[in-house]
């Protein structure tokens, strides 16, 4: 699989995100933010990331803070997991009870800095969506730099394309716009799919000729090169349906 890298700083959705879909990589709801938490690990503490991870998920089950999803990068920097959250607004993310106590939260965050080696926060906006068919176990996410000016026209132009896209097989998709971490020109798309087959199939189940007059114009609107990787969806340190 090809990998471009983007000039400007590289982010993470589904995610994906994200993350990152559903309406969302995860909700069925758009306009909402989604919280991007990219860890690169020691390759020598994967296990205890894991182990730390489903520890803390399982908290959020407890308190009922909602959805939390795990992804790891499958291609590239593979020690690389991307934890995603998302919230209403800013405000929603701070409020509620402590997760864990003070004390216990002190020593997760001790044991956990122990094997991170480097880490990347983004936060981004859900613009558009088409809803899951189906529990993921992998996502395609593609970045790509907006042209000044063209941000509005850009989603406009995949908007008048969604009933496309979801009548041709897709297992869901997303479009985020990011907000913090990097440029607001930045946008990731998540493709949702099922096996790594499908990676070298095309983007949507139509005729050449058909695909090609659909996505005919969409390059006028970016800037330089795209980065795409492929990130698994981690079920067991997961928590909070799709």
């Amino acid at each position: 699989m090809t990998k471009n890298i983007l000039p400007q700083i590289r982010i993470s959705l589904l995610l994906a995100v994200f993350l990152a879909g559903s309406a969302n990589l995860y909700s069925q709801q758009t306009d909402r933010l989604i919280t991007v938490r990219k860890l690169a690990v020691k390759p020598d503490r994967i296990e205890e990331f894991r182990a730390l991870q489903t520890e803390m998920s399982e908290a959020w089950d407890k308190a009922g803070r909602g959805r939390r999803w795990i992804w790891k990068r499958m291609d590239g920097d593979l020690h690389t997991f991307h934890i995603i959250s998302e919230s209403d607004s800013f405000a929603e993310r701070g409020s509620g009870e402590p997760i864990m106590d003070q004390a216990h939260r002190d020593l997760w965050l001790n044991a956990m800095n122990e094997t991170i080696r480097s880490r990347e926060l983004i936060t981004t906006r859900r613009v558009l969506s088409i809803p899951l068919k189906g529990k993921p176990k992998y996502v395609v996410v593609t970045q790509r730099t907006i042209l000044p000016g063209k941000t509005s026209e850009y989603f406009d132009f995949i908007e008048s394309r969604l009933p496309t896209f979801e009548k041709s097989g897709s297992n869901g998709r997303v479009w985020d716009r990011v907000l913090y971490g990097g440029s607001n020109h930045t946008t990731s798309t998540g493709r949702f799919i099922d096996s790594w087959a499908e990676l070298d199939g095309p983007p949507i189940d139509l005729p050449a000729e058909e695909r090609q007059r659909i996505f005919e114009g969409v390059t006028d609107f970016f800037a330089g090169d795209y980065d795409r990787y492929v990130l698994r969806f981690e079920e067991e340190m997961s928590t909070g349906s799709f």
